[in-house]
């Protein structure tokens, strides 16, 4: 393949995930003041529906996987999903925020069942996409460039929804960061330009036929595939503790700027400086772990994450022209967390198809996917719960100060912790770059 194919190949990949994370990141960062300062829900009741969408992605991610892993077209496998799902995606983001003219449990109803709506057709073009990994090359070096150039348009979405989303909502509201139109505006502006991006990974990408010998997936052979990958078991439990511990800063930074506001910049200037770090990382995270292992680069990244932390409770936020130092340095640490994610689970199809002689890429890629869901979630709920026992009070502008430090130390804790136990698991993964190119080579002799 040319270089410029090779370049093609990863730019058209890439672009994906800058797509999905226009979605992904409104959630993690708006959806939660949306519920809680927009519609007016108290925070645990704002965190429970988020728990609910959350947990029906994950569980809707293992059915979505197997069922992707089954399409047979003149597109693929994958692909066909990215484009038609696409289009609806995009739509039930709108719908996502809508504040209905309804009140009490009629609201709450109306405000899940948009929530689960997103939440399925989200997972309908997402799965098939992370999928897509492992049919793109079967080199483990180049799974980690993917990744890179994967995350650094994941990260640039990012930015998109940090830079412009508050902005946006002002432009089209009535001047305030709490407009029900101006939310709605806002994200039928992210909706279009998501839809365009998958547009363009589904027309940049091409699928490579599966290693080995072709199998159809049960529905029975989920859970024992998962058992029988020792690789893949040990990764899903780091991705519980990785994806946990971000979202443990992600789903209450919103909260944590407003109530700082007095210190901090405007929430938009806060979350680009972080999206920013993590954009300005990826590159250089990526030529890290080609370097020196994704072990390596996994425990380096958590070291700064705890640190930074550590500093933040000790010595309270670092403030340099209204942006907190370590928030930024949270941001370059978690950098490395997306490319190792997506670089190592695609190896571990093969680990498992070495060990089992089957290929099952909907048990390996639905499996990640539903633990990532419903670790977030989970977070979602412990955050709205935390918010609620520190005494955090949506009608008033100014909080209380034991609410400020409360929020402080769970931004500490709450990566910190998890992020350290992750370390502990990673370190036992049996997979590394000789051992599975060694496993390809195997399995494309047989």
């Amino acid at each position: 393949m040319s270089k410029l194919r090779t370049a093609s190949a990863y730019l058209g990949y890439g672009v994906g995930d800058f797509g999905l994370n226009i979605y992904w990141n409104a959630l993690s960062l708006v959806l939660m003041f949306w519920y809680a300062e927009v519609v007016g829900l108290a925070p645990q009741l704002a965190g429970l529906i988020y728990f609910a969408g959350m947990s029906w992605d994950a569980v809707s991610d293992v059915v979505v996987a197997n069922l992707s892993s089954r399409t047979r077209s003149r597109f693929g496998t994958y692909r066909p999903h990215i484009l038609f799902g696409g289009l609806a995606l995009g739509a039930a983001f709108i719908l996502l925020f809508w504040v209905p003219p309804f009140s009490g449990a009629a609201l709450v109803a109306i405000l899940i069942a948009a929530h689960i709506l997103f939440r399925t057709v989200y997972t309908i073009v997402a799965v098939p996409y992370s999928a897509l990994a492992s049919r793109l090359t079967y080199s483990s070096v180049e799974r980690t460039t993917y990744s890179g150039v994967r995350m650094f348009f994941a990260y640039s979405g990012l930015l998109i929804v940090s830079g412009l989303w508050f902005p946006l909502v002002r432009a089209f509201g009535d001047g305030g960061n709490v407009s029900g139109g101006g939310f709605m505006a806002a994200a039928a502006v992210g909706a279009v330009t998501a839809t365009l991006a998958l547009a363009l990974c589904f027309a940049g990408t091409r699928e490579k036929p599966p290693l080995g010998r072709e199998t159809e997936t049960r529905w029975s052979d989920f859970l024992p595939a998962v058992r029988a990958n020792r690789a893949l078991a040990l990764l899903l439990l780091v991705i519980f503790l990785q994806s946990g511990g971000v979202a443990s800063l992600m789903i209450p930074l919103t909260f944590f700027i407003k109530v700082n506001a007095d210190r901090f910049a405007a929430q938009e200037v806060v979350m680009t400086a972080y999206a920013l770090a993590t954009l300005v990382s990826i590159p250089v995270w990526t030529a890290f772990i080609r370097r020196f292992g994704k072990k390596t680069g996994w425990v380096t990244a958590c070291v700064m994450s705890v640190l930074a932390g550590l500093d933040l409770a000790v010595s309270g936020a670092r403030v340099i022209e209204g942006i907190p130092l370590q928030v930024v340095i949270y941001g370059a640490a978690f950098g490395a967390f997306g490319v190792l994610v997506w670089a190592l689970v695609p190896d571990t199809v093969e680990y498992g198809q070495w060990q089992t002689g089957t290929r099952n890429e909907g048990a390996v890629f639905g499996s990640v996917l539903l633990v990532q869901k419903l670790s977030a979630g989970l977070m979602g709920l412990f955050v709205g719960t935390m918010l609620s026992l520190i005494g955090y009070d949506v009608t008033q502008e100014v909080q209380a100060q034991s609410t400020v430090d409360g929020l402080r130390m769970h931004v500490f804790l709450g990566p910190s912790v998890l992020l350290a136990l992750s370390v502990l698991v990673v370190l036992r993964l049996p997979l590394n770059r000789r051992l599975h190119a060694e496993i390809v080579g195997r399995i494309g002799e047989g």
